[in-house]
């Protein structure tokens, strides 16, 4: 292995750790602010907590994006999608099926379909990234993902106010994740929001840093080290969050989780690193945003079937369809170099 691979790689082990730290540390932080405003425990839940595990994600595509690594934001945004759904969701069904409540499936999972329908319709569609009218995420796409994006947010906190549209279960679960938390004084509350960023904004460029050379190191594309490595490791606190979930009896909230970092990474994070620099679709692209759209909506019959419930071996074929993507990316990426 050579010094400039194993380099890379350190860089990026360290990016991530940082990304983890700083995310738990921005999330507890502002979790505590909002509560000395007096925000609900359950608006809390639904928002800051619920959107709070995508932070090193963000981090990471901003730094993407600055550093002109479009591509690796695109594989680790669509790989982070499909890490959400059949690692994340299929370990954690595996651990205890996990019950989907009416409500997500009447507001969460039709947005998350719209989302990825949405994010295929601009991809596709011809615009003016350069005079070659390439295919891609335009400035004007990401104003247009971040506002529906602004939309659905308006839309949580409007359901947060009516804890029956939001179903009782997950209502419950997501008022006591909160109300689990120590209450923070403001002055270590703040230190620890700044010190999140801080690590965050360090760990997001460590980490971008530390893939596309490792990429390079390997001659493998930015989009595939986004779409595997990148994707797993910026996933973790999904994953985290959903097992301890399963495992404390809350199985309705790691499909919320999964569903709401979905909508998070698609809209509001792609959306972002567009408008910051466009983002051409890379090769392979079209056949990596069907496969989201493939998984997406795998997730309405799972969902409905066996009593709302997702089962251990519905979860284990969420499991195995990741994989066996994923290993054919690899395969696929390893063979033509």
């Amino acid at each position: 292995m050579s010094s400039e691979l194993l380099t890379s790689l350190g860089l990026f082990v360290g990016g991530v750790v940082l990304l983890l730290l700083g995310g738990d540390l921005l999330v507890k932080g502002a979790v505590a602010l909002a509560e000395r405003h007096g925000v609900p425990a359950l608006t809390i839940g639904l928002t800051l907590v619920a959107f709070g595990t995508s932070a090193p994600e963000l981090a990471l595509n901003v730094a993407a994006a600055l550093g002109g690594s479009t591509a690796l934001t695109f594989g680790n945004m669509t790989g982070s999608s499909l890490t959400n759904i059949g690692l994340v969701l299929g370990l954690a069904a595996v651990v205890r099926p996990v019950k989907v409540q009416s409500s997500l499936l009447r507001r969460e999972l039709p947005v998350l379909l719209g989302t990825v329908v949405l994010l295929l319709t601009l991809s596709w569609l011809p615009n003016h990234l350069d005079s070659r009218r390439q295919l891609g995420l335009s400035r004007l796409d990401g104003v247009l993902l971040v506002g529906c994006f602004l939309g659905f947010l308006v839309m949580l906190l409007r359901a947060a106010k009516q804890p029956s549209k939001v179903g009782a279960a997950l209502a419950s679960d997501a008022t006591e994740v909160v109300r689990r938390e120590p209450l923070l004084s403001w002055r270590l509350a703040v230190v620890m929001v700044l010190g999140g960023l801080a690590l965050l904004g360090l760990g997001g460029k460590l980490g971008e840093v530390g893939a596309t050379g490792a990429a390079q190191a390997l001659g493998l594309s930015e989009q595939l080290i986004g779409l595997t490595v990148v994707s797993i490791a910026t996933t973790l606190p999904e994953l985290i969050t959903s097992l301890m979930a399963v495992r404390r009896g809350q199985s309705d909230m790691a499909m919320g989780n999964v569903v709401g970092s979905n909508i998070f990474n698609l809209l509001f994070i792609l959306g972002t690193t567009s408008i910051i620099a466009t983002v051409p679709l890379p090769g392979g692209g079209p056949l990596i945003l069907m496969a989201v759209l493939g998984f997406t909506l795998v997730l309405f019959p799972l969902s409905i079937t066996f009593d709302w419930t997702i089962t251990r071996p519905e979860g284990l074929l969420l499991v195995a369809l990741y994989l066996a993507f994923m290993g054919w990316q690899l395969w696929v990426g390893l063979t033509s170099t």
